[in-house]
């Protein structure tokens, strides 16, 4: 069990998964560009540990989710699999009607209920206390070139898991969000269109009032996945994370509102979400290989940072893929798939090719698909909300393993009519390709013959 970012580091180090950067590198752009080319290796290359970054006393962790083998250490799983087959053991108990109320069933099961978050009155997250409360002195990154060229700096946290409530307290949500330093003192938050806490400053500033808001950095690993994952609403990040590990997770308050954060977090930075004034934030170069462009974004001004005395602090570099950003999605793919079984008949299993991941692109394959069958599916996926902007669907028989990605792409060029077989959405520009369609007479080696192989295989001298 993986209690907070140190543990996962001095874990990779045992496993020699961790590459260690000691001369002195910038972090506006030498480190993303390292991290880059390092994430560009086969199977994501080793997590990076720089130890004098812009010789700041505190060390910069990088690429630390970039593989599938990090992903299974971060989650504590000998395979991904087998996160989908303890989710599918809790989905089968539960009275799943739909998308509506499964957070609240979901949260409310006994598997998830146990692993809520436990408070404890300390923490090594608020072991000292920064004179000044000033975000210029961390080693915060800028990524690329015309990062935050609008206002403010290019550098940003990248690896923030930010912590608000409702006004009266209720309803936690933890997510990750990018966050632009404007200055020593200020930051502008971008939320995502439809979060919690989007959500969350609309009704503070209904009633004009400041948001308390907590900028997480470390704490469990796998707390840091289910804030980056888009879960089904009722379901709160912190309990989730506390099932992935196994037990619950030690929380402290904040002196400025109603919010915990993990004790075992490396650095908390505490603050107010403005119900006015908001800020210009970007452009940001982001995992479409383009630069979102700048855009309001929410005001936070930061009153107090806490840290642990040795805190590392985690970044993610974001950009074209291969990167961390979309390893860290196959935890959230491999959920999805028990969920889309209950949800939706007929699914199998669901896909996200790497490339794929941030456009909500996927393979999906279906027991016994009929063109009608297809046609179904593909309406009922687009209505849920992890595919409604989904630019390209890829459906295909069960037969055909969703990840063998050859293999689907080989069907999908050689058996697809590109007259009858593609669904299109004008509207929402989306679009999905039915891949089910078999040859009447497909080629099948001879029985007699494989059997013979298997035989001989090692007669003939070859591997």
């Amino acid at each position: 069990m993986l209690s907070s970012l140190h543990d996962f580091i001095e874990r990779l180090e045992h496993l020699r998964d961790l590459q260690q950067v000691s001369v002195p590198v910038a972090t506006r752009l030498e480190i993303a560009a390292i991290t880059r080319r390092i994430s560009s290796y086969p199977k994501g290359g080793p997590a990076l540990l720089f130890q004098q970054p812009d010789e700041s006393p505190f060390p910069v962790a990088t690429n630390l989710f970039g593989s599938q083998r990090r992903m299974r250490l971060a989650l504590g799983l000998d395979s991904l699999e087998d996160l989908t087959v303890s989710f599918d053991a809790i989905l089968q108990t539960l009275p799943v009607q739909g998308l509506s109320g499964l957070g609240g069933l979901l949260a409310g099961h006994p598997d998830l209920a146990c692993c809520k978050p436990v408070t404890v009155a300390h923490g090594p997250c608020q072991e000292e206390l920064v004179p000044g409360a000033d975000l210029l002195q961390f080693p915060f990154l800028h990524n690329w070139p015309d990062d935050g060229t609008a206002a403010g700096t290019g550098r940003y946290l990248t690896l923030g898991q930010v912590v608000t409530t409702a006004p009266d307290g209720s309803d936690p949500n933890c997510g990750i969000y990018r966050c632009q330093i404007h200055d020593a003192h200020t930051l502008a938050i971008r939320w995502r269109r439809g979060s919690g806490a989007v959500q969350h400053h609309q009704q503070f500033i209904q009633q004009g009032m400041r948001m308390p808001v907590a900028i997480v950095l470390g704490g469990p690993p796998s707390l840091t996945l289910t804030a980056a994952w888009p879960l089904p609403v009722g379901l709160d990040e912190v309990s989730c994370a506390g099932w992935l590990r196994g037990a619950s997770i030690p929380m402290v308050a904040c002196p400025h509102g109603p919010l915990q954060v993990p004790a075992e977090a490396e650095l908390v930075i505490e603050g107010f979400a403005e119900p006015d004034r908001p800020l210009v934030e970007g452009p940001f170069g982001n995992h479409t290989g383009q630069y979102d462009p700048a855009g309001p974004a929410a005001r936070v001004t930061v009153t107090r940072i806490t840290r642990r005395r040795d805190p590392i602090v985690p970044a993610t570099v974001v950009g074209p893929p291969p990167q961390e950003d979309c390893w860290m999605m196959l935890g959230w793919e491999r959920l999805l798939a028990a969920l889309l079984s209950r949800l939706v008949p007929g699914v199998r299993d669901i896909r996200m090719p790497l490339p794929w991941v941030f456009r909500s692109s996927a393979v999906i394959s279906l027991e016994n698909p009929s063109p009608h069958m297809v046609r179904k599916t593909v309406q009922a996926l687009w209505q849920l909300p992890w595919f409604r902007k989904a630019h390209l669907l890829i459906v295909v028989d069960a037969e055909i393993a969703a990840r063998d990605l050859q293999q689907v792409a080989w069907r999908t060029v050689n058996e697809t009519d590109w007259l009858d077989d593609l669904i299109r959405d004008e509207a929402g520009g989306r679009l999905a390709v039915d891949a089910t369609r078999r040859s009447i007479e497909a080629l099948l080696p001879d029985a007699a013959t494989d059997r013979l192989l298997i035989q001989r295989w090692k007669e003939y001298g070859l591997p």
